[in-house]
């Protein structure tokens, strides 16, 4: 009895033909989606300059005229007053720099990234030793840890770093003597990434307000000791994104914060990690 060989090259043809033309669309719907969202990066440009600039007139008058009322007028003042026009000044800086945050968001988006071998340890000793010159006679005790050589874009890098250790400071303010600790995590489950921390001993924030903090339209709850920083934090995060790496916290009222960041790739192990509090 002879066995009828059949012929399966047509159908491996035919897959290989709708393959073939899958790929296709998808490419072609990738190349889509990329053109749709260069498009919407370039209308957020637009509208974070055109914010900018529609804002930036009208608090100019009204920081004009508040400067000459208290420059003509602040004897007529009793202190609620006085009190009143310091507040009103303090919210026009408040809003300029939430607007210059918002421009800086924009362009740090779209900028190119510089990839370059980091000294982690040497950046965040050198961010420290700027910080703890501005601090004043506050006591503030900076714990950091051995830190790796990473691959990262070092003007972004260094700004991260500095916010997150400005934040601290800040935030640290109403204790005696302020500890902040920047160091890494030992991590084992080979993700191929290593974890850093940015923490301290200052007010913290309520739990249920943790996921607003990185938001640039809802922004921290009103009673939270960091507001204001919404837009600043949504900076640091998208720097760590655009590394490959993400950003979260963990923090209790009036029991401190710890700001965890990730990045992939950690050329060179630290001798030993150091473990936040």
């Amino acid at each position: 009895m002879i066995k009828q060989i059949e012929n399966k090259e047509p159908v491996k043809h035919s897959a290989d033909v709708e393959l073939r033309h899958l790929n296709a669309r998808l490419a072609q719907r990738i190349e889509r989606h990329a053109i749709e969202l260069g498009a919407a990066q370039a209308e957020m440009d637009t509208f974070a300059h055109s914010i900018s600039h529609d804002l930036r007139s009208p608090l100019t008058v009204i920081g004009g005229f508040v400067a000459l009322l208290a420059k003509h007028s602040s004897q007529d003042l009793d202190e609620r007053g006085l009190h009143h026009l310091e507040r009103i000044t303090a919210a026009i800086l408040k809003i300029e720099r939430m607007m210059d945050q918002i421009l800086a968001l924009s362009r740090m988006s779209r900028s190119e990234m510089h990839w370059v071998r980091i000294d982690l340890e040497t950046l965040v000793n050198s961010v420290v030793h700027q910080l703890d010159a501005s601090k004043g006679d506050r006591r503030v005790i900076w714990l950091v840890g051995r830190l790796p050589t990473v691959q990262a874009d070092p003007t972004l890098l260094r700004r991260a770093i500095t916010s997150l250790a400005s934040n601290a400071l800040i935030f640290t303010r109403s204790r005696e003597v302020a500890r902040i600790r920047i160091g890494v995590l030992d991590v084992q489950d080979g993700a191929g990434e290593s974890t850093f921390f940015v923490s301290d001993n200052g007010a913290g924030v309520n739990i249920k307000h943790r996921e607003r903090m990185f938001g640039t339209v809802q922004g921290p709850h009103p009673s939270s000791p960091f507001d204001g920083s919404a837009i600043g934090l949504a900076y640091v995060q998208r720097i760590f994104q655009r590394h490959g790496g993400r950003m979260w916290m963990e923090a209790l009222p009036d029991g401190g914060a710890t700001f965890y960041f990730s990045l992939p790739e950690t050329r060179t192990e630290p001798d030993s990690c150091r473990m936040p509090p």
